[in-house]
């Protein structure tokens, strides 16, 4: 158990509001050491115009000599970068500095030097134009870390996993096997029992069609594919449910986490329930990752609108992980 963790922050496009929510965390005292990976410059910029009295601290997480915050202070691994910064119009020219900072984070938790990671948002699809294969961060980091990534989202009374992520809609049926829910099934069990002391959990699944395919008469997903996976799995011991409607599921109070099937199956109920308090924890990974639960809101950029709340939960997230403590 770690009594002091050491977390990174990876703050994602700086022409969004991922540099502007940094500031706040100077004046909460995390049980943590916590280290920005990002342009000294820009952040700096930033708080000038924010109007933001923090002591930027340069320090090289390679060196791995923290010292001792003070009041206001933020530290902070440089990343150089001397491109220019246009608040509210992401640009393809900040996608190596944006990939750096990511690949920094993922090789310092990978070689256990940091215990985790928290990432901000990103524009995809800069980052697809500047040549990167990136659907989304949970995938970028499974393709460095290795491991099977599933995406779950959680707030203090819900918790929901996603089968399927950043694909087109008229992907999901084809990914949908007794296989995958299987092995999400034991991925999930083992890291909510290993993160968050949940012992034997109560998965509640969803079905893939309306009304969870009416006994095939709306979709044979259910009926093929997903009821016999979940009748497997309760032979072996898991304790898991379903499938039920999409349109109740959520309703229910009997489940310790929903198995969605698709990204927009879960993503508008949750976010709806509690947005800005929500965090994006990735499963099935070899390191700790927890992400902020909005996009780059590059339209509030710059005007000191943008809530911190979500990358405090994060942070807190992180920590409660890594010292093994309940979340």
């Amino acid at each position: 158990m770690k009594n002091y963790p050491k977390i990174l922050i990876s703050p994602g496009d700086p022409s969004g509001i991922g540099y502007d929510i940094l500031f706040d965390l100077a004046e909460i005292k995390f049980p943590a050491q916590i280290v920005i990976v990002a342009s000294f410059n820009i952040l700096k910029e930033r708080a000038e115009l924010l109007r933001k009295k923090i002591n930027l601290v340069k320090v090289d997480i390679k060196r791995n000599n923290l010292p001792k915050l003070k009041k206001n202070d933020l530290l902070v691994h440089d990343i150089t970068s001397s491109k220019k910064v246009s608040i509210g119009s992401p640009s393809i020219k900040h996608a190596p500095m944006i990939i750096e900072s990511l690949n920094l984070c993922i090789d310092s938790c990978i070689t256990r030097e940091f215990d985790a990671m928290v990432t901000g948002p990103v524009q995809k699809n800069i980052l697809l134009e500047y040549g990167e294969k990136f659907s989304g961060h949970t995938e970028y980091i499974a393709t460095k870390t290795g491991g099977t990534p599933i995406m779950m989202l959680h707030s203090k009374n819900l918790k929901i996993a996603l089968l399927t992520t950043h694909v087109p809609l008229k992907n999901v049926p084809s990914l949908i096997s007794k296989d995958r829910i299987k092995n999400y099934i034991e991925i999930i069990s083992s890291d909510l029992y290993e993160k968050f002391s949940i012992k034997k959990p109560r998965i509640n699944i969803c079905g893939l069609n309306p009304h969870a395919g009416e006994e095939g008469y709306i979709g044979k997903e259910e009926k093929e594919i997903i009821s016999p996976a979940i009748n497997d799995l309760k032979k072996r011991g898991y304790n898991v449910f379903g499938p039920y409607s999409a349109d109740t599921i959520f309703a229910r109070k009997d489940a310790d986490l929903i198995l969605a099937m698709y990204h927009d199956q879960a993503l508008p109920v949750i976010k709806t329930l509690g947005f800005g308090s929500i965090v994006n924890t990735t499963l099935g990974l070899p390191i700790v990752r927890t992400s902020v639960d909005h996009g780059t809101a590059i339209d509030i950029a710059g005007t000191n609108k943008a809530d911190s709340s979500s990358l405090i939960a994060a942070i807190q997230a992180s920590i409660n992980i890594v010292k093994g403590k309940n979340v």
